[in-house]
């Protein structure tokens, strides 16, 4: 059925002359290959992407852990776009990392760092209303999601958009 819909798509975008579509996965890139296969079928050319969890930097330093029931705080959403063969691979290691790297019992996630360092060839979206600047601004913290805001501008250069969306919050 899932394949059936993704054809689906692919013909609509081509029906509007779209040339091309983008496609994420939530933390993986298990749909890249059947998306690009038929997109390409049409004729349109494929964004891959993720929406990958970054870990907060406010995390649980007491050094316990989950072995004395203490867990870190929910991750924040950043969603990547390849750009580029460099941003692809560069996707590649990054889900790697999340699934390979993150203790047991915690969402997979890579650190904010770890996405400086792969951002070569990546476009870079805020993650919404529940992306850090999101958590931040409903937090209150607008100097918090500023920050955040420049962190992200100076690691994607030209390469960095905020998500506007209608959430029903204030």
């Amino acid at each position: 059925e899932g394949a059936i819909k993704l054809k689906e798509m692919i013909k609509l975008t081509k029906a509007n002359a779209m040339p091309a579509v983008a496609m994420t996965d939530s933390g993986n890139l298990f749909g890249a290959l059947e998306f690009s296969l038929a997109a390409t079928d049409e004729g349109i050319q494929p964004i891959l992407g993720v929406q990958l969890n970054v870990g907060r930097e406010e995390r649980d330093d007491r050094g316990f852990g989950a072995q004395a029931g203490l867990r870190n705080p929910e991750p924040d959403p950043l969603v990547l776009l390849a750009q580029n063969e460099t941003g692809y691979a560069n996707l590649l290691k990054l889900v790697s990392k999340a699934y390979l790297e993150t203790d047991g019992g915690e969402t997979p996630q890579v650190s904010f760092d770890d996405v400086v360092r792969h951002a070569d060839g990546l476009i870079a979206l805020s993650g919404g209303a529940h992306g850090a600047i999101g958590r931040l601004l409903a937090a209150d913290q607008p100097d918090k999601a500023a920050a955040m805001a420049a962190r992200l501008k100076d690691a994607f250069p030209g390469r960095f958009y905020i998500e506007i969306q209608r959430h029903g919050m204030e």
